[in-house]
């Protein structure tokens, strides 16, 4: 795989016409998020530095790097489906759930989004719009969720795009219509009917209107993954924020138009959706250096883990100038930079390019915002019904709590789990 160096701006620069309501703003910050899925997106990057024997990646160095990305003032950290507790090369020792660990990150955190995937397809929509809700409580208004990809049997962006939209929008009906029927089933004990298939657990809906907890008020924020048209189109109708797969600005900028014209032809406004560019980071205080390291981490784990995503290994100025320039010719709003080393790459990142795009102009030097969509400038999406079914009032007051369904004996086989 070819390293990446700053992209040749001259090929892909679109005309004025062509990018009138596609070129953002410089006046207005960037989006800067980091990816923590498996501790830096290789199965192996828990390791600093060369081939050294692998120490456990335990919750207590997950908490420590969310921090740092805290501290550094990033707007949020992404937590995929492959999210590891303990990744080790080819083998996997540990797993702990995307929305478990935002939890708990939310309450040691102040400032920074938290975006764990969720899986749609085998979690009831209920389910899934509860234990998010719950994210958001903890963190105060810093949760936002994407929609997880099958790992064990990838299918095309098309396949996933054709369904995908499905899930999101029985999540979103959850919100917008709570209280109504199509929650989880819940026996006496607060406990939920659970279905075992293979190594997946599905929670079954049932005929009870209520919820083993209680909701936001305001929508968290929708990011979904784009890597072709179809994925472009899903995005603009339905996400706040575009996470674009792209190596070269000419396909970035092409991606950004595809997500904003499907926004606009869904009576969006095409500026509420944010577009940010996955780019896989190795940074170093010389370019040779960042090359070497990348050089022998391939070595070690492959390219495949990259995803596709833009490859970057250079200097952390370096890498301020390469967004500057992808951000001046409408090829995003902001960054999803996916660190290849923990913790070398993200102290560069927190101590080094934040800085250099502060300086530039380019990053706020403090937080102007309590809650994500704040941050990301998105509107406010009320999930309240309609006027005269619940009584106005402030975002504590409009969560509801539903009283435990009645007692139900279980049908044979069934798996109960405590809620």
């Amino acid at each position: 795989m070819p390293h990446a160096q700053r992209p040749t701006r001259q090929p892909a620069r679109p005309t004025a016409a062509d990018t009138a309501h596609d070129t953002p703003s410089l006046a207005r910050p960037l989006v800067l998020g980091v990816d923590l899925t498996a501790a830096g997106a290789r199965p192996g990057a828990h390791r600093d530095r060369g081939p050294v024997p692998p120490r456990a990646f335990d919750g207590e160095h997950f908490l420590h790097l969310v921090r740092t990305a805290d501290e550094a003032l990033l707007d949020l950290v992404t937590l995929d489906e492959a999210f590891l507790l303990h990744p080790g090369r080819g083998r996997m020792t540990g797993r702990l759930d995307p929305v478990v660990a935002a939890a708990r990150a939310a309450r040691v955190t102040s400032g920074v989004g938290l975006v764990p995937a969720v899986d749609t397809v085998h979690l009831e929509a209920a389910h899934a719009a509860v234990a998010l809700s719950s994210v958001d409580r903890a963190s105060a208004g810093r949760a936002a969720w994407q929609p997880a990809r099958p790992t064990a049997h990838p299918e095309p962006d098309e396949a996933f795009a054709a369904h995908v939209e499905q899930g999101i929008r029985a999540v979103h009906q959850v919100w917008t219509r709570r209280g109504a029927g199509g929650a989880v089933e819940l026996d006496a004990e607060g406990r939920f009917r659970v279905d075992h298939d293979g190594v997946r657990f599905a929670v079954r809906g049932g005929r009870t209107s209520g919820v083993g907890g209680s909701l936001t008020r305001v929508r968290p924020p929708l990011v979904v993954r784009v890597r072709t048209e179809a994925s472009a189109t899903v995005a603009g109708r339905t996400a706040d924020v575009a996470r674009v797969v792209a190596r070269d600005t000419a396909h970035a900028v092409r991606l950004r138009r595809l997500v904003r014209d499907a926004a606009l032809a869904a009576g969006r406004d095409p500026e509420a959706v944010r577009v940010l560019v996955e780019v896989y980071v190795v940074l170093a205080a010389e370019r040779a250096g960042a090359r070497a390291r990348l050089e022998l981490v391939e070595a070690l784990e492959g390219t495949a883990p990259t995803g596709g995503a833009l490859v970057v290994a250079d200097t952390p100025a370096e890498l301020a100038t390469l967004m500057a320039d992808w951000a001046a010719v409408g090829g995003a709003d902001g960054f999803l930079l996916r660190p290849s080393s923990l913790n070398a790459d993200l102290d560069a990142i927190a101590g080094q390019l934040v800085p250099a795009l502060q300086s530039a102009g380019l990053f706020r030097s403090a937080r102007t915002a309590s809650t994500l969509r704040g941050a990301l400038r998105l509107p406010d999406v009320d999930t309240a019904p309609a006027a005269g079914s619940r009584p106005a009032g402030s975002r504590s007051a409009a969560r509801s709590a539903v009283a435990p369904q009645a007692r139900r004996r279980p049908a044979p086989g069934a798996r109960l789990l405590s809620a």
